[in-house]
């Protein structure tokens, strides 16, 4: 099917949220990712606080409990994402480069 490092797909993608935080924020992009799975909270804060809980820390970093949910879905639920949030990458003021390098990784690991 393919040959994607999921891993390295979230780190570029959130390297993207990160540099535009005007269109996108963690919250913004839980709740685009919340469309895939509607089991999970409306509240990502409620999402992170269960999540707390269940690792037994006091603190996690928002970013990584995103990539936790991300790499949680099936591949074809990832590939919709993706295909989701590269439209609102497009529109939005993301960074043009860096979105340019992760359609050609994409592309080039088909």
């Amino acid at each position: 099917m393919s040959n994607y490092n999921w891993v390295k797909i979230g780190e570029m993608m959130q390297k993207l949220i990160e540099d535009n935080t005007i269109d996108f924020n963690e919250e913004a992009t839980y709740c685009i990712m919340r469309r895939y799975n509607p089991e999970l909270p409306f509240s990502f804060d409620r999402y992170i606080k269960t999540y707390k809980e269940e690792l037994g820390v006091d603190f996690v970093q928002r970013k990584d409990v995103l990539g936790k949910i991300f790499l949680n879905y099936d591949v074809d639920t990832r590939l919709k994402l993706l295909n989701y949030l590269l439209y609102y990458f497009h529109k939005s003021k993301v960074n043009r480069i860096k979105l340019k390098e992760l359609e050609n990784y994409l592309d080039d690991n088909r």
